[in-house]
C-alpha cells in the first residue's frame, strides 16, 4: 500500500509541474494585475475560499498563518485547477479554458506544546490570461478600410511564502508570513488591414514584479467563554492583515518598428484585512463565515501605467460535514463540504463595477492515515453585459492531494 501511495504522488506531481496553460479565460484579466485568486488549500477551496478562522490539524490553512498551529505531524498539499470560461457582450459570445499549477505547500512541526509550526508555500496569485480578436472598419485617407486585431494576455504573479505560528495562551493562536511576491505578465496586440497598402502595427508589452509583503494572523477559540456563552464554546474568531507594498515594476515595451523602450517604477499592493467565524456544532458540522476588505481604490498597478481600479469586498460562507471519530469504512471517512461567495472584484471598467457570484461544493476522499484526495467545483457568474461590457460564467474544478508523513509509513498487515 505504502508504494501505492508514493506511485500517486509522483503522478500528481508530474501532472502539475509542466504548468500547463492554454489560451482563454476572461478579458477582465487584462486590467490590473489580472485575476486576483483565493486558494487557502484545497479544503477550503470547496467551501467557498472560507476559512479565516479555521485552526485544525487536517490542513495547512494558507489564508491564516495562525491556523497552522494544531498541525502535528509534516503535511503537504498539491493541488491542480481546471477553469472553463464562457463569456458573452453585445457582439456575441465564445468559450475559453485553462488548466495548471494551484498550489504547493509543506508545514513541519516543531513544538507541538507550543503550537509552533513552520511552513513553505508556493501559490499562485493573480493570473492574466485571455485572447480577444475583434474586427471594424477604419477611415484612412478618405477611404474606408477592414480592420483586423488581436489581443492577447498571458502571466501573472506568484506567492513564495515562509510561515510560522504559535499558540501563547490554550485559547489563542498566532501566526506570521513573509511572501515575497513575483511574476510577470505580457499583453500582446496586433492589427492588421486588409489592403496590403497599410502596413500592421504590433506593440508586446511585458513587466516583470518583485517585492515583499507581510501577513499576520490570529485565531481566538474562547469566544463562548469570553462571553459567557457555554453554548458558543466551539465559535473561534480569526484576524488576518496583509501589508500594504510598492513592488518594483520594470516594463518593456516592443513595437512594430522594432523600437524598444524599458521603464522601470512601482506596482502597489493594498493593505487587505480580514475577519472570520467558525463554529464547530457536535464536532461533526462545521460552519464558517469571512469577510476580507482591499483598498484598490487609491492604488496604481503600475505608476507608469495606470488603470482604473476600487476597493474590494468578499463576503463568503462554508460548511463542513466531518466523518465520525474511528469510522471503519471508506464510504463513512468522506468529508461533504459547500459554500458561497460574494466578490465585490477591484475591476471597473467603464465606470461600471464588476462582480461576481459562487458557488461551490466538494469531497474529500480517504487515501490513508491523516491524508485526502480533496475535489472541489466552484461555479460562478462575473460582470454584466450592459454598458458594452462582458458577463462570464465560470466553472473551475480543484484536485488537490492532503497528505501528512503518516501517508509514508509502513504498516503491519494482520
Amino acid at each position: 500500500m505504502n508504494y501505492f501511495r508514493i506511485k500517486v504522488i509522483l503522478t500528481i506531481f508530474a501532472v502539475l509541474f509542466p504548468l500547463v496553460a492554454h489560451a482563454g479565460g476572461s478579458s477582465y484579466s487584462r486590467f490590473g494585475f489580472g485575476d486576483i485568486l483565493r486558494y487557502g488549500d484545497s479544503r477550503i477551496y470547496a467551501m467557498g475560499g472560507t476559512g479565516i478562522a479555521l485552526v485544525d490539524d487536517g490542513s495547512i490553512n494558507l489564508l491564516n498563518p495562525a491556523g497552522m498551529s494544531r498541525i502535528n505531524f509534516t503535511r503537504f498539499s498539491a493541488g491542480y485547477e481546471y477553469n472553463r470560461f464562457s463569456s458573452k457582450d453585445s457582439s456575441g459570445s465564445s468559450f475559453n479554458s485553462t488548466g495548471g499549477f494551484q498550489g504547493l505547500a509543506f508545514a513541519f512541526p516543531i513544538s507541538r506544546e507550543n503550537g509552533i509550526v513552520m511552513s513553505i508555500e508556493a501559490t499562485p496569485y493573480s493570473k492574466v490570461n485571455y485572447a480577444i480578436s475583434s474586427s471594424n472598419f477604419d477611415t484612412l485617407s478618405g477611404s474606408i478600410q477592414h480592420q483586423n486585431q488581436i489581443s492577447y494576455g498571458s502571466g501573472g504573479l506568484s506567492y513564495l511564502g515562509l510561515g510560522l505560528s504559535g499558540t501563547p495562551l490554550n485559547a489563542l493562536h498566532i501566526g506570521g508570513r513573509l511572501n515575497y511576491m513575483y511574476g510577470r505578465t505580457r499583453q500582446y496586440q496586433t492589427s492588421s488591414f486588409d489592403n496590403s497598402e497599410y502596413t500592421s502595427t504590433t506593440f508586446d508589452r511585458t513587466i516583470y514584479y518583485s517585492g515583499f509583503t507581510f501577513t499576520l494572523g490570529a485565531i481566538y477559540e474562547g469566544l463562548g467563554q469570553l462571553l459567557g456563552l457555554p453554548s458558543l464554546h466551539n465559535l473561534s474568531l480569526g484576524l488576518t492583515l496583509r501589508t500594504a507594498s510598492s513592488l518594483d515594476a520594470n516594463a518593456e515595451r516592443i513595437y512594430s518598428e522594432g523600437d524598444t523602450t524599458n521603464q522601470n517604477g512601482t506596482a502597489d499592493i493594498p493593505l487587505s484585512v480580514g475577519f472570520g467565524l467558525s463554529y464547530l456544532h457536535q464536532n461533526r458540522y462545521r460552519f464558517l463565515g469571512d469577510f476580507v476588505f482591499e483598498n484598490w481604490g487609491n492604488l496604481k498597478p503600475f505608476a507608469l501605467d495606470p488603470a482604473t481600479l476600487r476597493n474590494s469586498y468578499r463576503t463568503s460562507i462554508g460548511f463542513e460535514a466531518i466523518p465520525e471519530k474511528g469510522a471503519d469504512t471508506f464510504w463513512k471517512r468522506i468529508f461533504y463540504r459547500a459554500g458561497f461567495a460574494y466578490n465585490s472584484t477591484y475591476y471597473q471598467i467603464n465606470g461600471t463595477g464588476i462582480n461576481e457570484v459562487l458557488m461551490s461544493g466538494g469531497v474529500g476522499l480517504p487515501m490513508g492515515p491523516e491524508s485526502w484526495l480533496n475535489i472541489g467545483l466552484q461555479v460562478g457568474m462575473r460582470g454584466t453585459t450592459d454598458n458594452k461590457l462582458q458577463k462570464d460564467t465560470i466553472i473551475r474544478l480543484s484536485v488537490a492531494v492532503s497528505a501528512s508523513e503518516l501517508w509514508f509509513l509502513k504498516f503491519d498487515e494482520e
